[in-house]
């Protein structure tokens, strides 16, 4: 074999294992850039983000692509609203879902999940504004409540000072009764002995009389 052979035979084996070794980086790349892809969709599925971000920087590490440069934006923007949320800022919450949902080129997946989250917060926001007409409507209740009670205690009072005064009155009423039957005993026994010494004045008129008519006789 000439040398010239020898060369070109070389330079092909060369060139073949470049291409090889090119083709299994690539190939181990491409598996890396794929894995990293669905560990961060895992995470954003339980709403990860953080999770989600390092791993979306890492498929970026690998290759760049639409997904991975967007998905970032996406993310960031998820993340203050999460923020906003622990805050109960209900409205700015709100305003950074939508602002991931308009992301240019965004996402579908996370634009999916901004879309729940701000109907989320809306019936959170809904369910506060319950909160606070029920927390609003008890305070009446107890106030009224407190107002019964404190009619009934005066209405309690009144009656009880009614029933003093009724009492009182009774009380005199059958001290009277009792003042009234004792006079009339007195009268009723005054009369008796009234009548008696009248019945005995008679009988001594009369017995006086018969006296004087014997001693006629014996004249």
């Amino acid at each position: 074999m000439s040398r010239k052979r020898i060369i070109i035979a070389a330079i092909g084996l060369v060139i073949v294992i470049i291409a090889g070794y090119a083709a299994i980086m690539w190939f181990s790349d491409d598996r890396t850039y794929n894995r990293e892809l669905n560990k961060a969709r895992d995470a954003v599925a339980v709403q990860d983000w953080q999770t989600a971000k390092q791993h979306y920087q890492a498929s970026r590490k690998v290759r760049v692509s639409i997904e991975n440069r967007t998905a970032s934006e996406q993310l960031d923007y998820l993340q203050r609203a999460d923020s906003a949320i622990k805050k109960q800022n209900w409205q700015s919450a709100k305003s950074l879902y939508q602002r991931a949902i308009d992301t240019d080129g965004g996402i579908l997946l996370l634009k999916k999940a901004a879309k729940t989250n701000q109907r989320i917060v809306n019936a959170e926001q809904d369910t506060n504004k319950y909160k606070a007409s029920v927390s609003s409507l008890e305070k009446s209740i107890g106030q009224k409540d407190k107002d019964i009670k404190n009619l009934k205690k005066q209405a309690s009072d009144t009656d009880a000072s009614v029933q003093a005064v009724q009492d009182s009155a009774n009380k005199a009423v059958a001290d009277a009764n009792a003042a009234a039957d004792k006079a009339n005993a007195t009268a009723d026994s005054a009369n008796k002995q009234a009548q008696d010494a009248q019945k005995a004045a008679q009988k001594s008129e009369s017995s006086n009389k018969d006296d004087h008519k014997d001693d006629d006789k014996d004249k």
